[in-house]
């Protein structure tokens, strides 16, 4: 009886300990030591899911795994575009919507912004080695939304084709992107 109780009590506690399955894993800004910065209430609210000014880009080519590219970074708006880049890297992705506060809704990625079609336009640019590779003109979507006074944007897997001048080799499959983060609006 005892080996049987034993036994229950370890099935139970792997059980209890099994993986569970992996959600969308993006939203992992850290939380921070004190609630004034998460609650939503709070004057110093850190945006949604964490974000201020700040964003994530997750890419890989769509026909070799073999390039990537993944950076945190700032995410500021100029000219009615939305950029997100890190420090000290040579790369960018830009959102034009036409505006600089697009209204809430979902956005279709295509070659020229407009806000009455709800399109937006969306590229991604590597200038390491002065070499200008750039991907644009694609598919997916891009959706935004409002949250004490942030705009929150998230696209996953869209598709984006290359096009530019030095997109060669690995660099003239299509790039497909994700990303998310807020601004402060």
């Amino acid at each position: 009886m005892k080996a049987f109780l034993s036994f229950v009590a370890i099935l139970l506690s792997t059980i209890s300990y099994a993986q569970k399955p992996a959600g969308d894993t993006w939203s992992n800004v850290p939380t921070a030591s004190d609630d004034r910065y998460t609650n939503p209430k709070s004057a110093v609210y850190a945006g949604p899911n964490g974000w201020w000014n700040f964003g994530e880009l997750r890419a890989e080519g769509s026909d070799n795994a073999t390039l990537t590219y993944g950076f945190k970074g700032g995410l500021s708006e100029n000219s009615e575009v939305f950029n997100l880049a890190e420090s000290g890297k040579l790369q960018i992705l830009s959102m034009d919507f036409g505006t600089n506060e697009p209204a809430p809704g979902t956005y279709q990625i295509g070659k020229e912004a407009s806000q009455a079609q709800n399109r937006v336009a969306v590229s991604f640019s590597d200038v390491a080695n002065k070499k200008i590779k750039n991907w644009s003109e694609g598919s997916g979507t891009v959706t935004v939304s409002k949250s004490n006074g942030f705009l929150y944007f998230k696209c996953r897997n869209a598709v984006l084709q290359p096009s530019g001048v030095y997109n060669d080799g690995d660099y003239k499959q299509p790039l497909k992107v994700g990303f998310e983060g807020a601004a402060k609006i």
